[in-house]
């Protein structure tokens, strides 16, 4: 199984960290296949709302949306890490 973990917390020393890779040492050790992708250093802009891509082809922004959008369609189980600010998930995965 292909799994995607996206890592919305900054604190790359965290708690959210901890966990995420105590899952993708298990899920490895289990012989499936894990990527991580640290959404908190890369450039993502909101979602524009232009549906040029058609949900299926390629974002008209030019940031760093794309590879995570491939990722995502291409795995199996998707796997969100983010600590808990004010009973939500961080901005960068929550919206």
């Amino acid at each position: 199984m292909k799994i995607v973990i996206l890592m919305g917390s900054p604190n790359v020393n965290g708690s959210t960290s901890i966990l995420a890779e105590s899952f993708k040492k298990g899920a490895e050790e289990k012989g499936h296949s894990v990527e991580t992708i640290n959404v908190c250093m890369l450039n993502i802009n909101p979602c524009t709302g232009c549906i040029a891509c058609g949900y299926e082809g390629d974002c008209v922004q030019n940031d760093d949306n794309e590879p995570i959008r491939r990722a995502l369609l291409s795995c199996d189980m998707a796997v969100f890490a983010t600590p808990l600010y004010y009973y939500g998930m961080s901005a960068l995965l929550g919206g």
